[in-house]
């Protein structure tokens, strides 16, 4: 029986997770988001669904708000860490709105949708 060996960055990505989801990455122009953080082009922060956040009364009160999560491209095999600062009203339950700068990172060669992304983390609820 052979046993094959999962690479590090497989590892490091399923760790940490409880929570892990596939979906659609876009991108959006973030500012100051439904967390009440104020962010740009240039950060590394992402908005999820509106299924995922859940927001209440207070959306700036949301416990997932100001968390990471794990961003996995498995095409380019990049992986990157973003903050939750926003809602993306428009994105279906596993699909994430990222800024421009973090979508360049993990999708170079991206037309500004790129289905397939794996991403997850603790606090992102299910």
């Amino acid at each position: 029986m052979r046993i094959t060996a999962l690479s590090p960055i497989v590892l490091l990505l399923l760790t940490p997770l409880t929570h892990a989801y596939t979906g659609d990455m876009t991108y959006y122009d973030p500012g100051v988001g439904s967390c009440g953080i104020a962010s740009g082009p240039n950060e590394d922060v992402v908005a999820l669904s509106k299924e995922i956040m859940r927001n209440g009364a207070n959306p700036n009160a949301n416990p997932r708000c100001g968390s990471r999560i794990g961003i996995w491209n498995p095409k380019t095999k990049k992986k990157f860490s973003a903050k939750v600062v926003d809602t993306c009203m428009g994105c279906k339950k596993g699909d994430i709105d990222v800024s421009p700068a973090l979508f360049k990172k993990i999708a170079p060669n991206g037309d500004g949708r790129v289905a397939g992304i794996n991403w997850g983390g603790a606090k992102v609820g299910g």
